[in-house]
């Protein structure tokens, strides 16, 4: 049977998860009930459906739980931001970083620009950041068609 927690206990726990993780932890229910208000108990992301999850903006061994870290967010924008190799479109969205600098927050994009180089089969290559991803199989004359289908806009948002 799963039991249904209460809006503190939500907060306690991804608090927890922050300090087990070393990183801050002091997001209140007072401020969680603020954000909730800035976006109007919606996704802050799509803006569409009831949030169902505390997201967390950054990663939380990166920024931890607070005010200036965590979102409203629905399941379904939840998973695409948590998707591996995800688009940075969701970490762009006007609304959430609008909130993020009424916090103090300034956040900046990096860009994934890979070029295919061949060992034994294709790498992609970010010379920016240096990410590097193996595909088997992926044939040269292919690749920059692969990768602008599949790696346009990726990359990582990071606090400045």
């Amino acid at each position: 049977m799963r039991t249904e927690w209460t809006m503190g206990q939500k907060i306690r726990g991804q608090n927890q998860r922050a300090k087990q993780a070393g990183a801050r932890y002091d997001l209140t229910l007072e401020q969680w009930l603020e954000t909730l208000e800035y976006f109007n108990h919606k996704c802050a992301y799509c803006g569409k459906r009831d949030y169902e999850f505390i997201e967390h903006y950054l990663p939380v061994r990166v920024a931890g739980t607070t005010v200036s870290n965590c979102v409203p967010s629905c399941a379904s924008c939840n998973a695409l931001k948590d998707a591996q190799n995800h688009k940075l479109t969701l970490y762009q969205s006007e609304r959430v970083l609008a909130f993020l600098e009424s916090k103090g927050v300034k956040i900046a994009f990096h860009i994934h620009e890979y070029k295919a180089t061949k060992e034994e089969h294709v790498i992609l290559y970010c010379e920016g950041c240096r990410n590097r991803i193996d595909v088997p199989g992926l044939l040269p004359d292919e690749a920059e068609l692969y990768i602008e289908q599949y790696f346009s806009n990726t990359g990582y948002a990071y606090q400045v």
